[in-house]
């Protein structure tokens, strides 16, 4: 079974549409110094397995519903969840200060990265937004 990501704290995390762009943007994310241990990519039905708490047991479910209620970025996951169940790829870097995010932001908008966001403790910074047709979610997981 994937592996559940209980928080994304401390992650920035990027829509790609396809492997090719995920594979360049990854290429480009270690040639800025980033060490690829700290870069994870998330597609298909394992992919969506680490957003999805349905699959981890009541734990997580549990754990799930507490961030929704007092968490901004909890809606966020369901957009990523269905990234990757479409084929496209979600990436992870954890980053370790502002200029490396902001140089992996940038690095993520130049090969069509989009619904950036980083996580931190306390608030979910927006960098740029879903391109295209949204997933089809509930009306209540929508930004």
């Amino acid at each position: 079974m994937a592996r559940f990501l209980g928080s994304a704290r401390g992650r920035l995390l990027a829509v790609l549409d396809t492997d090719q762009a995920a594979r360049a943007a990854v290429a480009a994310l270690t040639e800025s110094g980033i060490e690829p241990a700290r870069i994870e990519i998330f597609t298909g039905d394992d992919g969506a397995a680490a957003f999805d708490s349905s699959r981890h047991g009541p734990g997580a479910r549990f754990l799930r519903t507490l961030q929704f209620t007092l968490m901004d970025q909890m809606p966020d996951f369901a957009y990523y969840e269905a990234a990757a169940r479409q084929g496209r790829s979600v990436i992870s870097v954890r980053v370790k200060n502002e200029a490396e995010m902001r140089r992996a932001v940038e690095t993520l908008r130049q090969h069509n990265g989009h619904f950036i966001n980083h996580f931190g403790l306390f608030t979910t910074e927006e960098f740029e937004r879903w391109h295209g047709e949204e997933p089809n979610l509930p009306g209540f997981m929508r930004r």
